[in-house]
């Protein structure tokens, strides 16, 4: 049984995750998030899990080599595909998961990435909005507004500004993004398998968008 490897791209606040939550529930694909996968190995007290578990404890990254071994892993599964959400962020990454990917694909697998595609204006106004509570619930100002202004539907708790929604930090966040985004989309742009979506739609448009794309290609 081949194996499609869908890689989804773009920069923080595109959607990307949700796009790639939506795609794994309609085609059944095992959706592959590193921060997911840490969390599970953490909390079932595995040997990767104890040692991710430490460097996140101490503040620091859980090293590419870790990284990589989980997403080993998962791709050692019996499923029909695999969807990336959010990796790889960086050349290096790159580089690390083309190597796995020639350990553990066989040859009629195929891998294609999505580049869900949003200015950088829109990402601001995006996240500029973004406002969340202690209990969880997030809200956007525009698109999901809390009923009494700065004030949790929930819980009644006081809204406030997450440190990555404050602006300084989006434009940091987005300038790593270009600068890191850069080389590993061009890469696959090189390969014939990059393919760009208009991100700044509604989310239904772009999923439809997405699963035409894939029917084209004779994925799904």
């Amino acid at each position: 049984m081949s194996k499609t490897i869908i890689i989804f791209f773009g920069p923080p606040g595109s959607g990307k995750g949700t796009q790639a939550e939506m795609l794994a529930k309609k085609t059944a694909w095992q959706k592959i998030s590193t921060g997911d996968l840490l969390r599970v190995e953490v909390a079932a007290g595995t040997k990767l899990g104890k040692l991710a578990d430490r460097y996140m404890k101490a503040g620091k990254l859980v090293p590419d080599k870790l990284i990589i071994g989980l997403v080993e892993k998962s791709l050692k599964r019996k499923v029909s595909g695999f969807i990336f959400d959010g990796f790889p962020r960086n050349s290096k990454q790159l580089s690390q998961l083309l190597a796995l990917f020639k350990k553990v694909l066989k040859k009629n697998d195929v891998v294609y990435a999505f580049d869900v595609a949003v200015s950088d204006k829109e990402v601001c106004e995006r996240l500029g909005q973004r406002r969340m509570c202690a209990c969880g619930k997030v809200y956007h100002l525009s698109y999901n507004p809390p009923i009494n202004d700065g004030l949790c539907d929930i819980c009644g708790g006081k809204l406030f500004v997450r440190n990555d929604d404050k602006p300084k930090v989006i434009s940091h966040r987005l300038k790593v993004y270009h600068k890191q985004g850069a080389p590993i989309l061009n890469y696959w742009k090189r390969q014939g398998k990059l393919i760009a979506i208009d991100g700044e739609r509604p989310i239904v448009k772009i999923h439809n968008d997405i699963l035409e794309k894939l029917k084209g290609l004779k994925l799904i």
